[in-house]
């Protein structure tokens, strides 16, 4: 039965987020040696129910974050009919990119101060110098070449603003930058004519007699099978940041010592399930973005995790009660999470004098946009005391160090003795295991004693399906599958084995808009030039 969707239909079921997560656990797929099994996975999903509506278009997208809504939108500017499918519902539509603070910027540095010194040349340097070649040069130069095409587009086609340091505007009434940037996507989608469908997974690419991609199968919530035929399809289902098993299968992090921020629980890696599934190759699966330690429970942008747990002037132990590290990394995302996913815990600890500084004379370490060094936040003892007396064991106050360590469950003569170590190389002047800055120095021998046991954390991965510099995934072959476009977290190319904010704020939200773009342009090309 084929059947033409309205402009919004297709709307299964309920309407709630809970309601979405729920469905991307129970309609999740796992990584289980993908090119043998993948067919047996086909056959139990279609097994579980006849196919009950199907569909046409020219160009399928899957998955309506920034990227599917960038590949959505320019392919239907071109004259392209579009169906994008998405595993949420429609009010969970955007997923992960409704979280988001920054379009990115063809510039290098950090957020506070950005180079735009011989800019496209320079961007492209900086970028594929930071990642050791690591990443694929070609990829970068034209992601270089069109970043500021594409960011004019962003506000010239769909409207979305942003400042100077490529913040996206927030909305009038105060909604964050990154749901105005993905409603008013949604909302150009829909009066381009886009048909969506929501509240269903692609888990099975289709494909033609020689081979090239021609549609995909969805399955609904409520387990219905829809097949969607197309000339080419586009994947954008963000990554697998909420798959444990695929996680720790392609970082080799154990999942329960991370802790996903910003994530629906969407992200299960079915871009690469259905990539893998047809002989894709990957590009740096590894790759993680990841962020700062934070406390569970606690405000992660709040003066008690950014001053206690994020600062340079601090020590950091792990679950030996060894220090691992020059804490200074801290003002580096990829640096402190490649240093710290290799630790079962992270401690911080610091001492009064600590505390009473940072009320009077601010922080050392900027992160994001919430402590400008050298401001004062007095607020600081009083976010401790509180958590103190929530009883919350990540946070813990103690006379000695013996008793602190104690509370954190490490060995007090070990941690002791480090920390008087440590207490030494501030009096000389020079950190005589991980050459850590003077300037970062700190003595801690002023009880009391506070410490804080942080968990680190991601905004999602960054690796994926090798793509090449117009989003087309390549198989094992090297040579691009037919009709089969990547983007996003679903896309390897522009990142090595790691993120690079520290030298390209926001890369990862302008690599979604320009590989969604880049898909959109090149399939309407190559395989639906009548339109």
């Amino acid at each position: 039965m084929k059947q033409d969707l309205s402009r919004r239909s297709f709307l299964l079921g309920t309407t709630t987020l809970g309601a979405a997560a729920f469905a991307a656990g129970a309609l999740s797929l796992t990584p289980k040696a993908y090119a043998d099994e993948q067919a047996d996975n086909s056959e139990s999903e279609a097994s579980s129910g006849n196919i009950t509506a199907t569909y046409d278009c020219d160009f399928m997208v899957c998955g309506s974050g920034t990227t599917g809504l960038c590949a959505a939108t320019r392919a239907a500017e071109l004259g392209a009919s579009v169906i994008l499918v998405d595993v949420v519902t429609e009010n969970g539509v955007g997923g992960n990119s409704r979280y988001v603070e920054n379009i990115g910027n063809v510039a290098m540095g950090t957020d506070n101060a950005l180079e735009n010194v011989g800019a496209a040349d320079h961007f492209y340097d900086g970028l594929a110098s930071y990642h050791r070649y690591a990443s694929n040069a070609i990829v970068t130069r034209r992601f270089a070449n069109d970043g500021e095409k594409v960011r004019a587009w962003t506000t010239d086609f769909q409207g979305i603003t942003y400042n100077a340091k490529g913040k996206y505007d927030h909305g009038e009434n105060g909604e964050s930058g990154g749901m105005v940037a993905i409603m008013k996507m949604y909302e150009l989608a829909q009066d381009l004519g886009v048909q969506f469908i929501f509240d269903a997974r692609a888990y099975e690419l289709l494909t033609d007699e020689n081979g090239a991609v021609a549609g995909a199968l969805c399955k609904t919530r409520t387990g219905d099978i829809i097949q969607v035929n197309a000339k080419a399809v586009d994947l954008c289902t963000g990554g697998f940041s909420a798959n444990p098993e695929m996680f720790e299968r392609y970082t080799h992090v154990k999942y329960d010592r991370v802790i996903a921020r910003g994530t629906m629980g969407t992200q299960r890696g079915d871009g690469l399930t259905m990539g893998l599934a047809l002989g894709a190759q990957l590009h740096h699966p590894s790759a993680i973005n990841y962020c700062s330690p934070i406390l569970p429970g606690h405000y992660n942008k709040g003066a008690l995790t950014i001053c206690g747990a994020n600062q340079a002037d601090t020590i950091f132990l792990n679950q030996d009660a060894r220090r691992f590290c020059d804490e200074s990394v801290i003002k580096d995302w990829t640096l402190s999470g490649n240093i710290g996913c290799q630790q079962e815990h992270i401690y911080t600890v610091i001492d009064q004098a600590f505390v009473d500084k940072i009320m009077s004379e601010g922080v050392v370490t900027r992160r994001a946009n919430y402590f400008e060094p050298g401001d004062p936040v007095p607020q600081f003892q009083e976010e401790i005391d509180k958590a103190l007396v929530r009883d919350n064991p990540r946070v813990v106050k103690a006379d000695t160090l013996e008793e602190l360590a104690e509370k954190l469950e490490l060995d007090p003569t070990a941690m002791k003795a480090e920390i008087e170590k440590y207490n030494s190389y501030c009096d000389d002047g020079y950190d005589h295991d991980f050459l850590k800055a003077a300037e970062f120095l700190r003595k801690m021998d002023t009880p009391p004693y506070y410490g804080f046991k942080t968990v680190l954390a991601f905004y999602n991965t960054v690796g994926g399906l090798k793509v090449d510099e117009y989003a087309r995934v390549i198989h094992e072959d090297f040579k691009p599958i037919p009709g089969l476009y990547a983007g996003g977290s679903d896309a390897g190319a522009l990142f090595g084995p790691y993120y690079d904010v520290s030298c390209a704020p926001g890369s990862t939200q302008l690599w979604a808009r320009v590989s969604g773009y880049w898909a959109a342009e090149h399939a309407v090309n190559e395989y639906i030039p009548t339109v």
